[in-house]
This record gives C-alpha cells, sequence and structure tokens, in this order.
C-alpha cells in the first residue's frame, strides 16, 4: 500500500497547448461513447474528425489543453466560450484512456486549468457543467475546488431519458 501511495505522489501530470500532432488522438478518444455521451450534443454519439478538432483549437474562443500523466498522453481540459468582456469560460474535459481513471488525474488538470484562467487569461469566473447522472464528472469538479451553482431540470438526454444539467462555478477568490 505504501508503495501505491509513493507512486501515486510522484507521478506528474500536466497540461499543455493542444498541437496538430495530437488531434487525431483527441479525435479517437472523444469518438468513444463511453465518453462522447457525456458531451455536449454537438459533439454527442457521433464520430469526432481530426479536422473538426482543429477547427474547435483555431477558435479564439476556446483553449484546447492536452493532459498528460508520466508525459503520456491521456486526456484533454478545455476551456470553451471565452468572453473577455465579461472574463469567463466554460470548462470541459475529458480521460481518453481510461485505465488511468481513479487516478485523480482529470482532478488535478482541472485545477491546473483554473489556475491558468485565473493567472494567465485573467478571467473572473469559470464555469461547466455536467448531467445529474455523471458522478465521476461531479467528483472531478468538486475536488477542483468547483462549487454547484444551480441546475436546469430535463435539460440534457443521458441513455435514454432526460436528465437535470447541473452548473459549476469557481471565481478568481475562491482558487487554492
Amino acid at each position: 500500500m505504501r508503495v501505491t501511495k509513493l507512486a501515486k505522489a510522484l507521478a506528474m501530470i500536466t497540461i499543455q497547448d493542444l498541437t496538430h500532432e495530437h488531434f487525431e488522438l483527441v479525435a479517437r478518444w472523444l469518438s468513444k461513447p463511453k465518453i462522447n455521451r457525456w458531451l455536449a450534443a454537438e459533439w454527442r454519439n457521433r464520430a469526432v474528425s481530426s479536422t473538426l478538432i482543429a477547427i474547435a483549437a483555431r477558435n479564439r474562443r476556446n483553449r484546447l489543453f492536452l493532459v498528460r500523466y508520466n508525459a503520456q498522453p491521456c486526456g484533454l481540459v478545455a476551456l470553451a466560450d471565452i468572453t473577455a468582456a465579461d472574463k469567463t469560460a466554460m470548462m470541459w474535459y475529458v480521460l481518453g484512456e481510461g485505465e488511468l481513471s481513479g487516478r485523480g488525474i482529470t482532478s488535478e488538470a482541472v485545477i491546473q486549468l483554473t489556475r491558468f484562467c485565473f493567472a494567465e487569461v485573467g478571467l473572473s469566473s469559470v464555469y461547466a457543467w455536467t448531467v445529474e447522472d455523471n458522478m465521476a464528472s461531479r467528483r472531478v469538479l468538486q475536488k477542483a475546488g468547483l462549487r454547484e451553482a444551480g441546475r436546469i431540470r430535463c435539460a440534457a438526454s443521458s441513455a435514454g431519458r432526460q436528465v437535470d444539467r447541473i452548473y459549476f462555478d469557481l471565481i478568481a477568490s475562491e482558487v487554492r
């Protein structure tokens, strides 16, 4: 057990700007039904191409970051709907390599992204949403310091039924 704790403590989780050499990998991750079932409707239940990733990455209202675990690409954290005038953005994330689940990788990547948002981008507020039946995503947001801010009832389709979309937010003064 002690070796496991030590190994986790020594694990290196980093985020870096997403570049073209990883577009195909990210497209594969986002095309996986176990992943894209949780995404917004325009991404859900479809094959995602590297061209679509390139378009998203070039949009000035987005910032996409590759997540690495011990130098291995394993996920994506991103900002969407960046609004400079209001100093706000929505964040989203995926762990592309399912075998790495449960190690806190996504939570740490989201923490790094929130620090970047406030220190480098100059945002005042970030928010994210998840559907009510995605408990893993809720835990990620809570571990990263975001708080539940509200919900829209029956606002998303999940597993063939309408479920609530739950919103979380974080403001600059709350960053740990």
